[in-house]
């Protein structure tokens, strides 16, 4: 189907014709005809009698021409001036010049087309995962949905017998009364509670292990590496009955219980029984910018994993230039929840109004031919097979070097390096191979608009010199070896050079960018571009409108993640932001009870 769609929108575009090609399919004709035009035109004249008074002090006798013999040197040297050449040269040797300028930067550029097309992008689409963010997801947070997993009378089996000699945990007593974030709380109560919301952990990553083990889905990898970290992947029980559902997730059966690991659809598609706060916990997660991730066991919802991949270091820069410097409309087309797409866009500077999420490879090209019909010269930035269609619909299509072989091979210009700055390279670097054709475009036709008038003997009247055939020909190569020089020019080529200046502290504690300074030294464009608003650069409150406030996080406008207790009883509410429910409460060291 992917090969298909490809194929589909590869097939669909219009080829655009090369503008030298059309001023040299028309050059020649016209040489020749100014070429029989002089020779007829001085032929008359010389042997009419409109000149008898005036070429007699002309010195063409004297050098051994008569009134036919002149027409046809000047004739041929019409021919002989014309430079055709210079017109040919002008686009392939700047072309060829600057595709190499871009290897040694780490750009494949395949042929003219693109670097046309890239010189006017007015949009650029960028895939989410794998190009915006690193690719290498991460379980970052475990929301716990329940207290079952953590007591003895779950049946575990020999599905995972390994926890009952690693884990002597004891059930929560019912009886207590007593809550364990007051200041009576005693050390026994404390250690239970953590007992029970690690063993909790442990079990619900060892069956989500257990389905995932094997697969090289990135979700996949995240588990494995988490179970991992918790020591829980040595002895992973084999799974039956293991079903993949595109656009779902996983189901399969570890030991005798039935596990169901996926999204929104997973639950719905099998009637999953939501435990309280499910859904809330999943909203949370995605508010942070996590792909939430549902573990089912035997038909109810016990936890929700959130996993983070991280924006790259060069993402922010990128966007804020293309926006700020370029001038150009950045969106953002994900098949991730519409949640965790607005929350990386807002890390990095796109609109929440350019976020489309949820879309599949078909909607990814809907998306794009929406754009062009809008009358956007699109670029589409992506490295998967799910990109590709996408790509190859786009009027340029941008692939990462470290992606798939298909969107590789779909894609008109490869960022080898996998760096999101050598976009802005690529496209500085179409608009600076573009200018030079341009000049020496200008060189050639300017050439032949002087050259050709003059090897006529437009001026011959006046200073009774020709231009002879040998020194035609030589002006003629030099056009040629002129355009050919310019074209060599591109080799001192500078790439855009950045001065990123980072201050307030960004979300999960990280240093943003506050301010870009972007200098291009082939066009001479500078800029400055502010990323936080300026009062928060000075590290005061933010100054914003509350309704256009983009600055995160701001106390000022409530744009922050709301707290979280990192110690909770398993299933209580304070895991996901929102008051403790517990009663008595549990959880240890509870905001909600402060």
């Amino acid at each position: 189907q992917v090969i298909r769609l490809v194929e589909t929108a590869q097939s669909s575009k219009a080829s655009i014709q090369d503008f030298a090609d059309r001023i040299a399919s028309k050059f020649t004709p016209f040489v020749i005809a100014s070429s029989l035009t002089t020779y007829i035109v001085w032929a008359l004249l010389l042997n009419s009698s409109a000149l008898d008074g005036i070429k007699e002090n002309w010195p063409y006798r004297d050098n051994g021409f008569n009134d036919w013999t002149l027409p046809l040197l000047f004739s041929i040297s019409v021919l002989v001036i014309a430079c055709p050449c210079a017109l040919g040269l002008a686009t392939p040797t700047a072309v060829m010049v600057g595709t190499g300028v871009g290897a040694r930067n780490g750009i494949l550029i395949r042929g003219g087309e693109p670097l046309e097309l890239a010189k006017d992008v007015t949009t650029v689409v960028f895939d989410k995962t794998g190009t915006i963010t690193r690719g290498e997801p991460l379980v970052k947070d475990i929301l716990l949905l329940s207290d079952r997993m953590s007591k003895k009378t779950f049946s575990t089996d020999d599905s995972s017998s390994c926890y009952e000699s690693r884990n002597n945990d004891q059930n929560f007593p019912a009886k207590e009364q007593k809550s364990c974030c007051s200041s009576n709380g005693n050390s026994k109560l404390i250690k239970e509670v953590l007992n029970a919301r690690q063993t909790a952990i442990q079990r619900v990553m060892y069956f989500a292990a257990c389905a995932e083990q094997g697969s090289e889905h990135p979700i996949a990898k995240a588990i494995l590496a988490k179970a991992a970290d918790l020591d829980i992947n040595k002895k992973l029980h084999p799974v039956e009955n293991f079903e993949a559902e595109t656009g779902r997730g996983v189901k399969c059966r570890v030991g005798t219980h039935v596990i169901n690991i996926g999204n929104r659809r997973c639950l719905s598609a099998h009637d999953i029984k939501l435990s309280p706060g499910t859904l809330d916990a999943m909203e949370y997660l995605e508010n942070m910018g996590q792909t939430a991730v549902t573990i089912s066991i035997d038909g109810q919802s016990e936890a929700v994993i959130g996993i983070m991949d991280q924006a790259k270091d060069e993402a922010a820069l990128t966007v804020n230039v293309l926006q700020h410097a370029f001038g150009i409309n950045v969106h953002l087309l994900t098949g991730d929840n519409i949640r965790t797409a607005r929350a990386v866009a807002r890390d990095i500077g796109i609109p929440s109004t350019n976020v489309i999420a949820d879309a599949l490879p078909a909607d990814k090209v809907e998306y794009i031919k929406r754009l062009r019909k809008a009358g956007e010269r699109v670029a589409m930035v992506g490295d998967g097979i799910n990109d590709s269609p996408a790509l190859a619909e786009a009027d340029v299509g941008i692939a990462i070097g470290a992606g798939t072989q298909i969107a590789i091979e779909t894609g008109g210009i490869v960022l080898v390096n996998s760096k999101l700055t050598d976009l802005l390279l690529a496209i500085d670097l179409a608009r600076t191979i573009y200018l030079r054709i341009k000049m020496n475009f200008i060189w050639a036709l300017g050439y032949n608009s002087l050259a050709i008038p003059l090897a006529s003997g437009v001026l011959y009247p006046m200073t009774h010199t020709v231009i002879p055939p040998y020194l035609a020909a030589f002006a003629m190569a030099l056009s040629s070896v002129s355009v050919l020089m310019s074209s060599l020019l591109l080799n001192w080529y500078k790439p855009p050079e950045f001065a990123k200046q980072y201050g307030r502290v960004l979300r999960k504690g990280e240093l943003g960018i506050e301010k870009i300074d972007f200098v291009s030294p082939s066009t001479g464009e500078t800029h400055s571009i502010f990323v936080q608003c300026e009062s928060m650069m000075r590290n005061e409150p933010c100054s914003c409108p509350p309704e256009t406030c983009n600055c995160f996080p701001c106390e000022e406008h409530g744009n922050v993640l709301p707290e979280k207790a990192t110690n909770s009883f398993p299933g209580c509410s304070s895991a996901w932001g929102q008051p403790c429910k517990c009663d008595p409460c549990r959880c240890v060291g509870c905001v909600s009870c402060k």
